[in-house]
């Protein structure tokens, strides 16, 4: 094992001891697990680690999953067995899932067989248990190493570690500490998490929006929304209620600020934000010291909080109600996934992923595309086992034989089957998880690799016209979830379209609607009144059902869970699905 591989865990992991979504062990209908390039063969299990290495160590962390997703794990010598599930769980502590990271460093440790490595991985393993919150367990862990084996650099690293599971990352390290001898911490060493105790106006709730910078627009809109339902609830004709708008900015730093000016400065009871997924992680911790009910608009979820709502469409939902579609309707059991290599574009791929094996589907294909790409040629070809040509060696040698038996030496229209592999399609249909936008640029990319009339499954932001507008005809049929349904909407739904477009003489969009919500549910638990932080929160989380802009809203796990709507293009134009078997073959 080389000195970068040993001491980049280090640097990586201190970025973040964060908790985030698990990922699953997945599976495909034989029991082994799919492999992110399907259809690829690696030289050597050797040559694929320190590739998988090098793709880690640059930051490329999907890359180096896909690599090692294809080793050979049951074939490796101990020592390489050690470095196998060591990287396997710094993907995975990349990606937030701690539990999973936590058992891989576990497993790396008990095969290594090279005492000068295992502090390196003690490391590793303490830092995926600081991510699920299991401090004692990690302090363990990082007292037990033997600092001999490791460099002064990174002894301060590890050191830097143990005070910010002691003392959350606000204070100096206790003189006092545990020795690295000691195989637990004393009590003393492990000081009550401190919590904010200020004062508190029960009247006021706070706007965590961005009110500047270049998403201004959408916080004005945003606030607009949450005026509306305000002005219009009887709580507030009964009661003074104040609101308090503070800008969040675009940055994590410019957003945590706001947060501490609204509960130090303004006391304010509960906040309504953020709106932006970009720091929500820290504003959640952060909100861990305020203890302050936090009802986020945000699409992303944040680390797990007793104080954190959601009231964003949740990626369960989309994925559930897509699946159940495709599933129970069309009978697909096979499924492609392209998603970005970013947090919300992994996440959505992993919900529908859970969603695919709770119903006995199976993912045949799974790749992750730079978030910003604008050509996708490369993921749309590994889709389709088009762009690993080695693999397909023998039928390339046969098209080069029947070029050569026909005396054909130019590419055409009509010879170009004689030139070009056909494509890999086994699966049902794809399912995209990106922005209407991208997605009008993927699916021509399918069809201009010769894969026609394919299926297509989105999420909620497919509810654009730029969907239809830059695929064309080639969107017929592609099916996606709203929770805004305007084209058959409920009661709750047009009451408020009409409300908002009466006031504002403009239609209102989704953003809107889940703005409207979030109100809707602050409103509910004013009406009892509450007078601290801690009243609120327990108000809110025993709230049941909301009556919301998208309709009825159950607010249960800390999440707004919503009965969304399937729309699908036909013949240019969105339209409600059917869903249920029609039985009488119309």
């Amino acid at each position: 094992m080389n000195r970068f591989y040993r001491t980049f865990a280090l640097l990586a992991v201190m970025s973040a001891c964060t908790s985030g979504p698990v990922r699953r062990t997945y599976t495909t209908e034989s029991g082994q697990a799919p492999s992110a390039q399907p259809r690829t063969h690696a030289p050597s299990k050797e040559d694929l680690i320190k590739k998988a290495q090098a793709q880690y160590g640059n930051g490329n962390y999907a890359e180096a999953s896909k690599i090692l997703e294809s080793v050979p794990e049951e074939s490796l010598r101990p020592q390489q067995k050690t470095e196998y599930w060591n990287l396997k769980g710094l993907i995975e502590l990349a990606n937030k899932t701690p539990e999973l990271a936590g058992h891989s460093f576990q497993t790396a440790l008990s095969s290594n067989q090279n005492p000068e490595f295992t502090g390196y991985y003690q490391y590793n393993l303490a830092s995926a248990l600081a991510d699920q919150k299991k401090n004692q367990e990690a302090l363990q862990i990082l007292n037990s190493i033997d600092p001999t084996h490791i460099d002064p650099t990174d002894q301060r690293k590890i050191e830097l570690l143990k005070e910010k599971i002691t003392w959350g990352g606000t204070g100096s390290l206790a003189t006092n500490q545990t020795q690295a001898s000691t195989p637990s911490p004393s009590p003393a060493s492990t000081p009550a998490k401190p919590v904010y105790t200020g004062a508190v106006n029960s009247s006021r709730i706070g706007l965590l929006l961005p009110m500047s910078g270049k998403y201004e627009t959408f916080g004005k809109k945003v606030q607009q929304a949450i005026e509306l339902a305000f002005q219009n609830s009887p709580i507030t004709k009964k009661y003074e209620i104040e609101l308090v708008p503070e800008d969040s900015g675009d940055s994590q730093t410019t957003q945590q600020d706001a947060l501490k000016k609204l509960v130090e400065e303004h006391q304010v009871i509960a906040v309504i934000g953020p709106l932006l997924s970009k720091g929500i992680e820290g504003l959640s911790e952060l909100d861990d010291f305020y203890q302050t009910p936090l009802i986020s608009i945000a699409q992303a979820q944040g680390v797990a909080s007793p104080f954190v709502y959601s009231c964003s469409i949740s990626n369960e939902d989309q994925a559930a109600k897509v699946m159940n579609y495709a599933t129970l309707v069309r009978g697909f059991k096979r499924f492609a996934i392209l998603a970005p290599s970013n947090k919300a574009g992994i996440e959505m791929a992993q919900a529908f992923w859970d969603q695919a094996t709770a119903q006995g589907g199976s993912i045949t294909a799974y790749e992750l595309y730079e978030p910003g790409l604008n050509d996708f040629r490369e993921p749309v070809d590994k889709t389709l086992g088009l762009f690993y040509k080695e693999t397909r060696a023998k039928e390339s040698k046969a098209l080069a034989d029947q070029r050569k038996d026909l005396n054909i030496t130019k590419k055409t229209m009509k010879t170009i089957q004689y030139f070009e592999l056909p494509p890999i399609i086994d699966f049902d249909a794809v399912f995209i998880a990106d922005e209407a936008k991208t997605v009008g640029q993927i699916i021509p990319t399918f069809t201009y690799r010769n894969a026609k009339d394919l299926s297509y499954l989105g999420i909620t932001s497919w509810n654009s016209p730029q969907l239809v507008s830059r695929a064309g005809e080639q969107a017929e049929g592609a099916t996606f979830p709203v929770a805004f349904n305007t084209l058959n909407p409920p009661d709750e739904t047009k009451q408020f379209y009409d409300l908002y477009s009466k006031t504002y003489s403009a239609a209102p969009g989704e953003l809107d609607a889940i703005a409207y919500d979030a109100a809707s549910a602050v409103l509910q638990v004013l009406k009892d009144r509450p007078s601290t932080r801690e009243e609120f929160n327990k108000k809110l989380t025993a709230i049941g059902n909301i009556d919301g802009a998208t309709g009825v809203i159950t607010l249960k796990n800390q999440h707004c869970s919503r009965n969304l709507t399937l729309y699908t293009v036909k013949k240019g134009e969105f339209e409600t699905v059917k869903e249920q078997k029609d039985t009488t073959g119309n």
